[in-house]
């Protein structure tokens, strides 16, 4: 960069002002999250590792050695279901779910949704991810997007309403109003916005889920009825930033200013926005949609009347930052809308018709996207996707938020947070210190396991150097050790019939000291389990003499 190229950069605190879901194109499914109660844990695969006893990991792999099928998914499903108390205590991520969500959770997971042709079509529940740090699990607010929104704002402002040319495709369209054709021309690198990362505390939830429902701006009535949206019944759930937390994120944004160059690889010199231009341009664009929005919404009865209240009185209290160019709105993630993201003049929404009509092109859309709590639900919603923005220089304090107004924000979310975090971490202290006694106790009977192999291993290499002789007292011995252990002195028992063979051979073949063990230990044997009867007791008495004779 030349010496002669400055940066105006300014510090950032954005506040998602309504529930935002920018999407990664990844969904959570019921692999890799459970949920508990009203509360959802998100874990990896490396968590479940750890999690999972050894023997639910020999389970998982016997699931997993199967054929990739509709069943396998709902076996895996099923398993992490049942496993899921183990799961939670080393999920990396939790947040709240909808007391519907969570129902819907219980009743499908692992379960067949429908039958389609006789086949089964498996309902994998799943919720579409917001943008988040891969390591920690915290949303993300992408430069990408936010810059975006800043350059439909800025292509508004120098288009000034007028239609587009014949044919001219929106690429061609944006390099005709920003006066390029090559990328070092574009105004926009000029403009540099980094990631807003979340900076709620720690112990709080930095996202939620919530349904978007699809419902008609205007009523339209056929026959006395009214009509529901095309889209109303479509099932989308989402992981969002929950609203109104002051400020949850922070971020920087710069604008290079080479107005002390004269170069012909550079923007239009009358292109070159400052930082207070660019609030101008985003507040004159959004600041009116977001108003008509909400008023569309409040006529419907959609509108939940308390956010919306909470809002109009937020833009009179930073009408001064908003005017100044110290704050600015956006629009961005799903479900923006279409009058945020395409420019007055230009806009053409295709509008498909019913079955058999032909598409029709408004400047406005007929249905809006809302954030809600059911699929069925119809007032108490909101918009998705708006943010405020504050900023100051580097080395400058950000614009303070009233007292009160940052009192009146907390009512949301205090209330909720404070009762998910203190739920949500006593049932994860109390998993976890099962999960504790749990492998303390495998690794007991894993040590005891391995002590008595070991045992087992040097008890057969003894008895491998042992003679003949020693074996067949050694298994006398075991024998008469667990008969009394058990109480069993059976006069014909095993234990004497045992007995009676090795006398038997000793008689015949022994000699040496294992004949003196030998009667001796047979005498034991008969203190324990009695005697013979009279006349075979004496002969037993006489062989056992003779054989300790021979010692």
């Amino acid at each position: 960069m030349s010496e002669t190229t400055r940066h105006a950069v300014h510090q950032l605190a954005l506040t998602a002002l309504s529930p935002l879901h920018i999407g990664t194109g990844q969904d959570l499914d019921p692999t890799g999250y459970v949920i508990d109660g009203e509360d959802l844990y998100r874990f990896s695969p490396e968590a479940a590792l750890r999690a999972l006893s050894a023997t639910a990991r020999e389970e998982l792999d016997r699931i997993l050695g199967a054929a990739p099928t509709v069943e396998l998914i709902k076996q895996v499903q099923a398993f992490f279901h049942r496993n899921r108390e183990a799961l939670i205590a080393e999920a990396e991520q939790a947040m709240p779910v909808l007391p519907s969500i969570a129902e819907e959770y219980r009743q499908r997971v692992g379960r067949t949704a429908q039958q389609e042709q006789d086949r089964d079509i498996i309902n994998q529940l799943q919720i579409a991810r917001s943008y988040a740090d891969e390591r920690t699990g915290r949303p993300i607010l992408p430069g990408s997007s936010l810059k975006g929104a800043i350059r439909t704002a800025l292509l508004d402002l120098e288009n000034d309403g007028q239609p587009p040319q014949r044919g001219e495709r929106s690429r061609d369209l944006q390099q005709r109003v920003f006066r390029y054709r090559q990328f070092d021309l574009d105004p926009m690198r000029l403009v540099q916005v980094g990631d807003a990362r979340d900076q709620s505390a720690a112990d709080s939830y930095a996202t939620e889920v919530r349904y978007a429902v699809n419902r008609k701006r205007e009523a339209v009535f056929r026959n006395g009825r009214e009509l529901a949206a095309q889209a109303e019944r479509l099932r989308q759930v989402l992981e969002c930033v929950p609203p109104l937390r002051p400020p949850a994120f922070t971020g920087l944004l710069g604008v290079q200013d080479v107005n002390a160059i004269a170069s012909p690889k550079l923007p239009d010199p009358s292109l070159r926005w400052t930082f207070e231009d660019i609030a101008h341009a985003c507040n004159r664009f959004y600041q009116p949609i977001l108003k008509r929005e909400m008023q569309e919404l409040g006529n419907r009865g959609y509108l939940a009347e308390r956010w919306g209240a909470s809002i109009l009185q937020l833009l009179a209290d930073k009408q001064p930052q908003l005017e100044g160019g110290q704050a600015f709105l956006l629009r961005v993630g799903r479900h923006s809308g279409a009058e945020s993201v395409t420019l007055n003049g230009v806009r053409s929404i295709k509008i498909m018709g019913a079955r058999g009509e032909k598409a029709q092109y408004l400047n406005a859309a007929k249905t809006v996207w809302l954030a809600a709590g059911d699929i069925q639900q119809r007032t108490e919603l909101l918009p998705f996707g708006w943010v405020l923005v504050e900023a100051a220089p580097i080395g400058e304090a950000l614009p303070r938020w009233p007292a009160g107004l940052l009192e009146q924000f907390a009512a949301f979310t205090t209330e909720q947070e404070q009762t998910w975090s203190q739920r949500v971490s006593a049932r994860r202290h109390a998993l976890r210190e099962a999960a504790a006694e749990r492998r303390a106790r495998e690794q007991q009977r894993a040590e005891e396991a391995a002590r008595a192999q070991r045992e087992a291993e040097e008890q057969a290499a003894r008895r491998a150097n042992l003679s003949d002789e020693a074996r067949k007292l050694e298994d006398l011995r075991e024998r008469l050790a667990q008969d009394q252990a058990a109480g069993r002195n059976e006069k014909g028992g095993e234990l004497a019939n045992q007995l009676v063979a090795v006398l038997s051979e000793a008689e015949q073949e022994w000699s040496g000291p294992a004949c003196g063990e030998l009667a001796d230990l047979a005498e034991a044997i008969y203190a324990f389990i009695g005697w013979p009867a009279k006349k075979k007791k004496q002969a037993r008495k006489e062989q056992i003499a003779a054989i300790r004779a021979k010692a």
